[in-house]
């Protein structure tokens, strides 16, 4: 006898609805744009002194040359994983995050593997608390 254990396929819809929720929550207004990054829509949003652009990227880190192509003079990109803020996407962590949750996504312990992305801002230091959106993670 053999078992084999069924799982759904990973649901990114909830993972970008789980994004706008927490930029709402940070007083911007927030819409998906008809642009991507490798199939990944870009999310925008906007406050009075901030205008903040973020896709989920791979944890593979191959995208890195089309976030610099999509962000304008001026801007600082970033990388939020797991609720902390890197200047480069730690790919190292990122790829072994990926291939443990993948391992436990095989299994049915968690339903999604931890989210990497990329962020194009031209706020200047205002203060996002990306700990809380992290905080909506499997653990």
């Amino acid at each position: 006898m053999t078992w084999k254990i069924v799982r759904q396929p990973e649901n990114f819809g909830e993972t970008h609805g789980a994004i706008v929720k927490f930029l709402e929550g940070q007083k911007f207004d927030v819409r998906m744009t008809d642009e991507s990054i490798e199939n990944m829509p870009i999310i925008e949003a906007r406050n009075e002194a901030c205008h903040l652009r973020i896709a989920r990227v791979s944890p593979f880190g191959h995208e890195a040359e089309l976030v610099r192509r999509a962000s304008m003079v001026g801007d600082r990109i970033f990388y939020v994983f797991r609720g902390v803020e890197y200047q480069e996407q730690p790919v190292r962590r990122t790829l072994s995050n990926y291939f443990w949750f993948r391992f436990f996504r095989e299994l049915g312990l968690v339903s999604r593997v931890p989210p990497v992305f990329a962020v194009i801002t031209s706020c200047g230091n205002e203060q996002i608390p990306w700990a809380e959106m992290g905080a909506q993670e499997p653990v």
